[in-house]
């Protein structure tokens, strides 16, 4: 099982010394924003239901729907909150009430305007509105531009060090796109193959810890088979735990090769999380792909499906093919047949699992974890496991 899930989470490699973009301060663009300058008692009211109706570029399926949903944030200069009770809250000077969509803002501070969350649905009291309301139309790259506070809305809903990681993977992805190229296409390209590059260090030492580990499984998998077929109970457990120490190794051994998915599963949750929310990619084209902020359809289906939607898209059934093709020549020449036989069953189930669940999202996440898979499978050649 340690063998599999290496080969699988092994992919989650990202993001090497961009760690040391998180001491470098965020990337900030100049910023849209518009601010009522006469207010009457319609102004806040119309221009949520304005902000709310608009509808978004593209409706997501699957498990990628939740970047149609709209989320209300309590916003002050220490600290955001979420709005999703049915308590009203009232606005107190130097707080905002922010209406954020998957790139879009709507920020509002007024004192005394008065809000609660029924049904997922914003209700609004203006009455006691006590001064001008000040609203603010943004995207979230350039909140910080708009207010040094609101731009505690980005990745907010990560762990701290993620949303960092995250902020970390957006600046090197702008700086790519500055300095070398100028499609973003081509910035996700050389960013995955750097990454790649980068934690070099970290595939090796995995690779290097499941070869140690498949090495140990063929010597004890006939001490094993043997004690097993001669004793149980506590003798069995006893003679098991000899086995091991008489080859050096722990119960757990099996557990090493993980320390390297430690690394890189934190910067694979940034890195798709900064993917699916830089403005950036939308609209930006990239070969066949009309928008690398939506999924690259090319082709519409007559009937919507719950997982998929009602689009054609190739990059998911080129993303699975290579995988299938990385498990085909994949080898172990550590570990006896039967096993590999067992490792590459499992892998192919996980490919058909990828593909469902990618099939949905964004072409930018879908072109990343098809690079991925290129890169792994082209080191998954140089460095025999």
């Amino acid at each position: 099982m340690v063998v599999i899930l290496k080969k699988r989470l092994e992919n989650f490699i990202h993001l090497g010394s961009l760690l040391a973009a998180l001491l470098i301060s965020m990337l900030s663009v100049s910023a849209f924003a518009t601010e009522s300058e006469k207010y009457d008692e319609s102004t806040i009211t119309e221009a949520v239901k304005s902000f709310l109706n608009s509808r978004n570029p593209y409706i997501f399926y699957g498990l990628a729907s939740y970047y149609n949903n709209t989320s209300y944030f309590l916003v002050d200069e220490n600290s955001i909150a979420s709005i999703n009770s049915d308590i009203y809250i009232t606005l107190k000077n130097g707080q905002w009430i922010a209406l954020a969509k998957r790139y879009d803002v709507l920020a509002i501070k007024a004192p005394g305007l008065t809000v609660k969350v029924i049904d997922g649905k914003l209700d609004i009291d203006d009455r006691s509105v006590s001064s001008v309301p000040v609203l603010k139309l943004s995207n979230k790259d350039q909140l910080f531009k708009v207010a040094p506070e609101l731009d505690q809305l980005r990745y907010n809903h990560l762990w701290a060090p993620f949303a960092y990681l995250s902020r970390a993977t957006e600046y090197a992805l702008v700086s790519i796109q500055k300095n070398i190229t100028s499609s973003w296409g081509w910035s996700v390209v050389i960013f995955a193959f750097l990454l790649k590059l980068l934690l070099l260090p970290v595939g090796i030492m995995t690779v290097k810890f499941q070869r140690t580990v498949s090495q140990v499984q063929s010597k004890l998998a006939p001490l094993l088979s043997t004690i097993k077929a001669t004793s149980d109970g506590e003798e069995a457990h006893n003679r098991i735990i000899a086995a091991h120490k008489e080859l050096g190794v722990s119960p757990f051994y099996t557990l090493k090769p993980l320390l390297g998915s430690f690394i890189q599963i934190p910067i694979l949750i940034a890195v798709f999380n900064a993917l699916g929310e830089m403005p950036q990619f939308n609209q930006q084209q990239f070969f066949w792909i009309e928008s690398l902020a939506n999924p690259d359809a090319v082709g519409h289906s007559p009937i919507t499906l719950l997982m998929f939607g009602n689009t054609y898209s190739i990059l998911p059934v080129l993303m699975t093919a290579i995988t299938l093709y990385s498990i085909v020549i994949f080898k172990n020449p550590h570990a006896p047949a039967a096993e590999v036989k067992r490792q590459k069953r499992n892998l192919y189930l996980m490919a058909a699992a990828f593909f469902i669940l990618f099939y949905p999202f964004p072409a930018v996440m879908v072109l990343y974890w098809a690079l991925v898979n290129v890169l792994q499978t082209i080191q998954q050649q140089l460095i025999k496991a």
